[in-house]
């Protein structure tokens, strides 16, 4: 399939690591889409060409695109206006993914993160550094998995959902859309939609916001 040049969607502190997995990767960027133009990535030597605004890049519609913006609600709102043609998942080289994994357009994987076999992220996940997906887990659109955090065997999650930092979920267990999993937390139960859940075992704290 080769390598495909890459525009990025966001300029912030998540952009600067996606870069760098590009730059690893040999994957040239074309450009990046950012709403300040003096944002961290493109304030940097060398930084890659400002292509225009998040309102650009929705009216565009280029191709081969990755949204390099950490914050799920934000990167939800992009995916609501109907952006296509992602670009093929950006694998950090440390990175070890199972040769039966299934990993969507859009994804990005990073340092030292574990996918098992059978598992399935779907567009446009993020799972972060040292992360681990374990065999037949499930991670919907647009879920972050944090650094750190472990799903066991046979986890669901939903779409625009936060595993935070250094979380554990137990084996089988479904985690709704829309959802927060605090840092540190353990998952024992099932967790329903727009729900924020912390502590160890983590309990319902409250309903999210986005």
């Amino acid at each position: 399939m080769g390598i495909h040049p890459v525009i990025l969607i966001g300029a912030g502190g998540h952009a600067t690591v996606v870069a760098q997995c590009a730059q690893l990767t040999d994957t040239p960027i074309l450009g990046v889409y950012d709403d300040d133009p003096n944002a961290r990535l493109l304030s940097r030597p060398e930084a890659p060409q400002h292509l225009g605004s998040i309102a650009d890049f929705v009216n565009t519609q280029p191709e081969h695109w990755i949204l390099a913006l950490g914050n799920l609600e934000t990167r939800r709102a992009i995916l609501d206006q109907g952006a296509q043609r992602a670009a093929p998942p950006l694998i950090h080289p440390s990175a070890t993914v199972a040769p039966d994994a299934e990993i969507s357009e859009g994804v990005y994987i990073g340092p030292g993160a574990i996918i098992h076999a059978s598992a399935r992220i779907k567009a446009h996940a993020i799972i972060n550094s040292g992360a681990i997906i374990e065999h037949d887990c499930t991670i919907d659109t647009n879920t972050h998995v944090a650094p750190g955090a472990v799903l066991c065997g046979h986890v669901t999650v939903g779409p625009h959902t936060l595993v935070g930092t250094n979380a554990t979920v137990i084996p089988e267990i479904t985690i709704g859309s829309h959802t927060t999993i605090g840092a540190g937390s353990t998952v024992v139960d099932n967790v329903p939609d727009n729900t924020t859940a912390v502590g160890s075992p983590a309990r319902i704290l409250g309903t999210t916001t986005f």
